[in-house]
């Protein structure tokens, strides 16, 4: 997630550079929508997933509401990880950069380099379309890094601008359908249609809800980095 709203953008910039000071939100929440929110949007105008939708004379639930975070984290909190923290891929960093590619992990263009490094001569094969287009990569399939842990994955490394979720986010299961999720924003309130909006994205993989389903963010996978 790597847009920041307005709002928070006004509030870093007075805080840092005039004398404005920023109350840190006592409340973070995670909303879904159903196109990409904007930069000026709030929690009142983002393009969020209705609460409930009108049949006839009455409203009826669609079971959606936002995934409230509570307060912002403290110390051995497993709500985040702490900044830049990641122990099953932060720290399995290598000290070789691939070309000038970003990517700090050990990935080779030669299949048998990357096989001879591997515990039992296996490796994985993947691209960087956007960097390197029509090139394949090769990487050994299981290396001991730090630690004695196993590299999970091979992901552009960031620095530490980064930080996850410890546990599993779960939403309600729709009640009816809920059409075309795109979109994920952070907010300072749990309540729909109220609060500032402070970050927002673009689903890597929009989907379509249809009653029954549920949406969830597995442990890492929202990740929320400034640029």
């Amino acid at each position: 997630m790597a847009a920041i709203s307005d709002y928070l953008e006004a509030k870093i910039l007075n805080h840092i550079f005039r004398s404005e000071q920023f109350v840190k939100p006592s409340s973070i929440a995670i909303a879904l929508t159903s196109s990409v929110a904007l930069d000026s949007n709030t929690g009142a105008t983002l393009p969020e997933l209705p609460t409930g939708v009108a049949r006839g004379s009455t409203t009826v639930t669609t079971g959606y509401s936002r995934r409230d975070l509570g307060a912002p984290s403290g110390v051995g909190d497993a709500t985040w990880f702490s900044v830049g923290f990641d122990n099953t891929t932060v720290f399995s960093v290598y000290s070789q950069e691939a070309g000038n590619s970003g990517y700090f992990y050990p990935v080779y263009l030669s299949r048998s380099v990357a096989e001879a490094a591997d515990n039992n001569g296996n490796s994985v094969t993947f691209t960087f379309p956007k960097t390197f287009p029509n090139v394949n990569f090769y990487a050994p399939q299981n290396i001991a890094v730090s630690g004695g842990a196993t590299d999970p994955g091979y992901v552009q490394y960031d620095g530490n601008g980064f930080i996850k979720n410890q546990n599993q986010i779960v939403f309600d299961t729709a009640l009816s359908d809920w059409g075309w999720v795109s979109g994920v924003a952070v907010l300072d309130s749990s309540v729909a249609g109220q609060g500032n909006m402070l970050m927002y994205a673009a689903l890597k993989n929009p989907r379509y809800i249809y009653t029954g389903d549920n949406i969830k963010f597995d442990p890492k996978s929202l990740e929320i980095s400034l640029k």
